[in-house]
């Protein structure tokens, strides 16, 4: 008959803080080590936030193992200063457990025994220098147990110049002066490990440290970066700060847990560059997803820790295979740092069951201490677009490297923490609206590498302009009913199709855009910016100066058509909001820089969904801008007949001749100066010389009606806006309403070689 299986919840070991969490997988592993009194077959989950250990014993017997056959593992650091092994060090506690009569001791007192004896042979007495460290280890390792050799993989890595210290476990373990074998060793004492039987409050404390049953007797000790709650200070927890306390098991048991991060598995798989990635899910500390950390907190920061959270009941055996692996990877290579973890969360680079990670940073508190301080939790939760994160990973990592040099201006890393702010958001609760702060805030990256162009501090290297964006970052960054989207994206894909006139983005930056054989775009700074106009203005005045430059270039090219051209545009609507001044200029600025890094040389339209312009434009579109608008359209106008006489127009395909509409730079210059009417009158000139008839039109056999035009009254400001409008595409579906509005559509003269006849639909 089968062994009943016991649920037991372990209360006192919770996600945090730290020491909490290392306690569940000291129970976990010393339960299942134990084959006499434990259970080999024992697994434990999360659940509810607390550890659930599932086994053949119950809560009494876990009691009963713990306080009466515990055997504790030799954890020692005879390797620093401190830790008991060398002239001057405290050796009070190593030699009560040489001494002591229980044979609970006799692993530890073997362990200390041989390596007093290696050091008398390698005779050191003194804190070791560096090269005499290097060679102890490599001695400790050839000669000591498998137990301790598995606490010094979880403790540092031996590297062949030096060593590589586990985050977790401090510099070696300890955190300054405060040893962490030592103390352990001084905790076992508290509890009765050293003497024939427990202490009296041992079985307390155990349920206290397991369930969380309150007990008085706690003493005052140092407990180091585990709990800082319990550490004390300033900010040091969440939540209530009371006077420091400590109890003996806490300690203990979190010292055993922490031996899952054996680094040793992680070092042989292959771990990146940054050291701290060969250890279990550790990586380097990055100040993003939360908002008490600075520049200061991540450069002085030991490390992050990001723990798993796993549902399903996992034997120790199958958790140390996931803590031997131990690492994530996004995209084939191993993660770096709290972003790329992110990221692997969010690509389900982690599987193995892992539903949450609880992210815990190393960061230095109170002076020199370290404190684990936790920055929240992590869905692994798969987000489909963060696979398009890999076509900046290129840039990303020239830009990443450009900023750790020697005098990099504030500007350049702020941008940088914004990319990664950015991307850690969206990996961690994805959707469009925390896609579209990536695609701002590289945008905002680029337009500070222009004013270099491309010089990121004292370094020489150049950090080429990012392009070549596929057009899925579009429908990625879109959130839905936004105007302001609409028209940066509109902007953003002006070009010219003769490529006589570089791309609207050669008007914001020094760039050259190119495409090779395969396809595939290249970008550089140009060495000259002739046709760069965008300054420190506000958008309007920006716009206006992109459309004059553009029109200017294009009389100066001879160009057949505007350079106006784009497969995107926007609504008569979006427009009309855009000259009330109803829609956030800025937003629309960091979108246009953002979209602009995106190739639309591949792009078959990228129109936002919505309804059909009509043939009537929105009431709050004025008919100034419909008149103006005529002489700034891509291609030139062409009318159609149906059978039943009514007059359609659109634009005109290449291979079809239309209604050229000549512009007038003059008209920009105007209205920026607010005179309406005098750009009014040379726009209705030049329809007149294509033959369209504008509004109001003369009446039969009298004078011209273009001093009309001079009632509307704008603003300079109000005019510079209207002239920033016009260089926003409009949707093709709405040409024929504007032609409607502006002129009398059905009047034009030789109509035989503007018009095709279509049949009604």
């Amino acid at each position: 008959m089968p062994e009943a299986t016991h649920e037991v919840v372990l209360s006192g070991c919770t996600p945090e803080p730290l020491m909490n969490y290392l306690k569940a997988l000291g129970v976990l592993r010393l339960v299942a080590e134990d084959r006499e009194h434990g259970d080999p077959n024992a697994r434990g989950s999360w659940r509810n936030d607390v550890f659930v250990l599932s086994s053949r014993i119950d809560k009494q017997g876990i009691e009963d193992l713990f306080v009466n056959h515990y055997t504790p593992t030799p954890i020692l650091a005879p390797w620093a200063g401190g830790s008991g092994f060398f002239s001057g060090d405290n050796t009070d506690f190593a030699d009560a457990l040489v001494n002591a009569p229980s044979g609970r001791c006799d692993r530890y007192r073997e362990a200390i025994k041989s390596v007093r004896a290696i050091l008398k042979e390698e005779k050191v007495e003194d804190k070791p220098t560096d090269e005499t460290k290097s060679r102890l280890l490599r001695r400790y390792r050839a000669s000591l147990s498998e137990q301790l050799v598995q606490w010094m993989d979880s403790a540092l890595i031996i590297q062949q110049d030096g060593q590589s210290f586990a985050p977790i476990l401090g510099t070696g373990g300890n955190d300054g002066r405060l040893d962490f074998t030592q103390n352990f060793m001084r905790r076992l004492s508290a509890v009765g490990i050293t003497d024939a039987k427990p202490t009296e409050s041992a079985g307390h404390w155990l349920k206290c440290a397991l369930f969380g049953v309150p007990t008085p007797g706690l003493q005052d000790a140092a407990v180091g970066q585990f709990s800082p709650g319990h550490a004390g200070g300033p900010n040091a927890t969440q939540g209530m700060e009371g006077d420091p306390t400590d109890n003996p098991w806490d300690f203990v048991l979190m010292l055993e847990g922490s031996l899952v991060f054996a680094g040793a598995a992680a070092r042989r798989l292959g771990a990146a560059s940054d050291s701290r990635a060969a250890f279990p899910f550790t990586v380097r500390a990055v100040d993003v997803g939360f908002t008490s950390a600075g520049r200061d907190d991540s450069s002085d920061a030991r490390g992050e820790l990001w723990l798993p959270l796993w549902k399903r009941a996992s034997t120790y055996a199958e958790i140390v295979a996931l803590f031997s692996e131990g690492r994530a990877e996004v995209h084939g290579r191993a993660v770096r740092d709290a972003v790329d973890f992110a990221r692997a969360a969010a690509t389900l680079g982690v599987d193995r069951g892992i539903g949450v990670f609880t992210r815990v940073s190393l960061l230095k508190r109170s002076g020199k201490a370290y404190l684990a301080a936790a920055e929240g939790r992590v869905t692994v939760a798969e987000r489909p677009d963060a696979d398009l994160l890999r076509e900046i990973d290129p840039w990303l990592d020239r830009f990443r490297l450009a900023c750790s040099g020697d005098g990099v201006p504030a500007r350049f890393t702020s941008a940088l923490r914004a990319i990664d702010s950015a991307i850690f958001d969206f990996c961690q609760y994805g959707g469009q609206t925390h896609f579209q702060p990536i695609l701002t805030a590289l945008g905002a990256a680029e337009r500070e590498m222009a004013l270099t162009p491309g010089k990121i501090g004292q370094s020489k290297t150049i950090v080429q302009p990012l392009a070549g964006l596929s057009s899925a970052w579009i429908a990625a960054a879109n959130a839905p009913d936004n105007g302001e989207f609409e028209i940066a994206l509109a902007l953003a894909g002006i070009d010219d199709p003769t490529h006589a006139i570089g791309p609207l983005r050669s008007n914001l930056e020094s760039v050259t855009i190119w495409r090779d054989a395969a396809g595939r775009i290249g970008s550089k700074w140009a060495e000259k910016d002739r046709a760069v106009v965008w300054s420190a203005a506000d958008l309007s005045v920006n716009l206006a100066a992109v459309l004059d430059r553009r029109v200017m270039d294009a009389g100066r090219k001879r160009c057949a058509d505007l350079p106006l051209a784009s497969p995107s545009a926007a609504s008569p609507a979006s427009i009309a909001a855009f000259l009330r001044d109803e829609l956030d200029d800025r937003t629309i600025e960091a979108l246009l820089w953002g979209l602009m890094l995106i190739d639309r040389g591949t792009d078959r339209g990228s129109a936002l969904p919505g309804a059909d312009a009509g043939d009537v434009l929105p009431p709050a579109l004025p008919p100034i801008y419909a008149l103006l608008k005529l002489l700034f359209l891509p291609r030139p106008l062409l009318a159609s007949r149906a059978a039943n006489g009514a007059v359609r127009w659109r634009l005109a395909n290449a291979n079809e001749k239309g209604v050229p509409i000549r512009p007038e730079p003059a008209i920009l210059s105007l209205l920026r100066a607010g005179r309406v009417g005098d750009a009014a009158a040379i726009a209705m000139r030049r329809l007149r010389s294509s033959g369209l008839n504008p509004l109001p039109h003369r009446r039969s056999g009298g004078p011209s009606r273009d001093g009309e035009w001079s009632e509307v009254r704008l603003s300079p400001r109000e005019g510079q806006r209207l002239a920033a409008a016009l260089l926003i595409p409009i949707r093709a579906d709405a040409v024929n309403a504007l032609v409607q509005q502006a002129t009398r559509a059905d009047i034009f003269d030789d109509p035989s070689e503007v018009m095709t006849t279509v049949a009604v639909q």
